[in-house]
Order: C-alpha cells, then sequence, then structure tokens
C-alpha cells in the first residue's frame, strides 16, 4: 500500500473520507463508487443536522425545542491516500444538485486498520488464507 508523493515522501497511510449527501441520491452516489476500479467499500448512516443555514427548510422538528434539522446520509470510506482524490471526485460529481445543502466531504487520517475476522490469524495464516481466496 505504499506510494510515492510529489515530495519524493513515501506515504503508506490510510483516509477516512467522510461523506454528507443527500438520502435520494443514495443511489446515483454509490453506483459512482461501484464503478472505480478499486471499490473501497463504505458504511452508510442516517443523519441529521443543521448546516449554515440552520436547518431552513429541514424535514425534521425536534418537538422539546422546536429546533428543524435536515435529513442526510453520511457516508464513510477508508481507502488508500492515493486513492482519496478520486473518492472524492466521484462523490462530489454524483451529490451534486446545484442546491443549498448539498453536503460536505472531508478526509482524516487513520491512524490504526484491522479486520475483524483477521483478529485471531496470525501473519503466516492471513498469508496462506489470502492465498487462498486468490485462487
Amino acid at each position: 500500500m505504499s506510494i510515492e508523493a510529489s515530495s519524493g515522501v513515501v506515504d503508506d497511510g490510510l483516509r477516512l473520507v467522510t461523506a454528507i449527501i443527500h438520502p435520494h441520491l443514495e443511489g446515483r452516489v454509490v453506483g459512482a463508487l461501484h464503478e472505480l476500479p478499486e471499490f473501497p467499500g463504505f458504511t452508510l448512516t442516517e443523519a441529521r443536522g443543521q448546516g449554515r443555514g440552520r436547518g431552513a427548510g429541514g424535514t425534521y422538528v425536534a418537538s422539546e425545542y422546536d429546533l428543524t434539522y435536515q435529513r442526510h446520509l453520511q457516508m464513510q470510506i477508508v481507502c488508500d491516500a492515493a486513492a482519496v482524490e478520486t473518492v472524492i471526485a466521484t462523490l462530489t460529481r454524483a451529490g451534486w444538485t446545484g442546491r443549498r445543502g448539498d453536503g460536505v466531504v472531508f478526509v482524516t487520517p487513520v491512524e490504526r486498520f484491522s479486520r475483524i475476522r483477521e483478529a485471531g490469524e496470525t501473519q503466516a495464516q492471513a498469508q496462506a488464507r489470502d492465498q487462498e481466496e486468490a485462487r
């Protein structure tokens, strides 16, 4: 997973790309991600909140404080640092409507990543399993 950055420094890190998108664009965004050569996988969570417009035109009203929220989906994608720009371009192209509240995309570094199914394996066992799956 190593890549060479433009500064000549090797960057083998992973990044977490988080996108807040309109719920009605879910199919279009997921379809666009499926078209990527190396589909990174994702997690999708229903979210509600307020942007700079403070929820104007929102679709959810909390009764106790009479707060208005916008409904959105939060999509999280862990990918190689080299794939971040491609993932962001795909998300923004598929999630764009040109209207207020289209959402945001932000990127954070991933300090550690491990698959739960591989937690009890030794490195040799993991390599043997990967070789078996490749056949």
